[in-house]
């Protein structure tokens, strides 16, 4: 009887065929992951070294290559998701997986930025609070007042708020260009004063005649933190802004007002809360793309001017 190497089964393991060994199981592994239906699945589970393997054998009685692999890619994506650092906010990255067809094809994108995307989508951009980074202090090299994370520099130093701006003008404009073309009445920017008598402007306030209720909504982009940071996002907006309510309708004449805050990752994610809020009013999916492209080149361009810039 022969082992899957050819040879026999009592065949003596020296140093030199163990390393053969190894060699033709990743050269099987290999084959199996990337397209050979017809590679050995029991083989390179049980020769991998992979705990759970003994699991995924007993759940299929014939292991289908497609089937295991999945499962070896949720238990990676579990496990990235738990890090305290390099897993930040990763969870995100679920709740709307076209979004992230730009791993893959990064059309929009030049190379360089593309690069630059993958270390931040992996939170292992060059900044001081990664460890390794810096020999002397891990504060912000700009602001001298937070500790340095990709967090801090595409959302809060002062250094690229001129920067942070123009990627949230970027965003709000598609939005309000697509409930246009949608024959909504959009307008941007809009001063208002709240029942306070404090001033306020809104991002977008949409409305589609002849119907006598309106939308005031307000895109922005985050660091994504974790899993439940859209729906806060949204509470957040809706409490700064439904003092101001009364005032946009008797302004537009509107019976209703509803105000919807939504977030964009900045690392390019999309959140399950935006998908339904485009599907209930009709914009196209590509307006998906559209937002985490410009999202990702929008915070490539912050970081590299935090990173390098005068």
């Amino acid at each position: 009887m022969k082992g899957w190497e050819g040879r026999p089964a009592n065949f003596k393991d020296t140093d030199h065929t163990r390393r053969k060994s190894e060699l033709n199981c990743d050269r099987t592994f290999f084959k199996a992951d990337f397209g050979s239906c017809h590679a050995r699945p029991k083989t390179f589970l049980t020769t991998l070294n992979i705990t759970e393997s003994a699991n995924i054998l007993d759940k299929y009685d014939t292991v289908d290559t497609r089937k295991v692999r999945q499962v070896l890619r949720e238990k990676a994506f579990e496990n990235w998701s738990q890090k305290k650092h390099k897993g930040k906010g990763a969870l995100s990255y679920q709740q709307y997986t076209p979004a992230n067809k730009w791993i893959r094809n990064h059309k929009g994108l030049s190379c360089s930025q593309w690069r630059e995307a993958i270390k931040m989508n992996a939170n292992v951009s060059a900044v001081r609070s990664v460890p390794g980074r810096s020999s002397g202090s891990n504060l912000c090299r700009r602001c001298h007042r937070e500790v340095e994370t990709l967090a801090h520099v595409l959302g809060a130093c002062p250094h690229g708020e001129l920067l942070r701006n123009t990627r949230h003008h970027i965003v709000r404009s598609i939005i309000a260009t697509a409930l246009r073309n949608k024959g909504y009445s959009v307008y941007e920017e809009v001063h208002g004063i709240s029942s306070e008598g404090s001033n306020r402007r809104i991002d977008i306030i949409a409305f589609k005649p002849p119907s006598l209720e309106g939308y005031i909504i307000d895109p922005t982009v985050r660091f994504e933190s974790h899993e439940h940071q859209p729906e806060e996002v949204h509470e957040e907006k809706r409490n700064i802004y439904e003092p101001s309510i009364s005032f946009y309708k008797d302004k537009y004449h509107l019976e209703s007002i509803v105000i919807r805050g939504l977030m964009i990752g900045a690392r390019g994610t999309i959140p399950r809360f935006l998908v339904d809020f485009c599907k209930s009013f009709g914009l196209h999916k590509n307006i998906l793309r559209d937002l985490t492209i410009t999202a990702l080149k929008g915070s490539v361009a912050i970081f590299r001017h935090h990173t390098y810039g005068p």
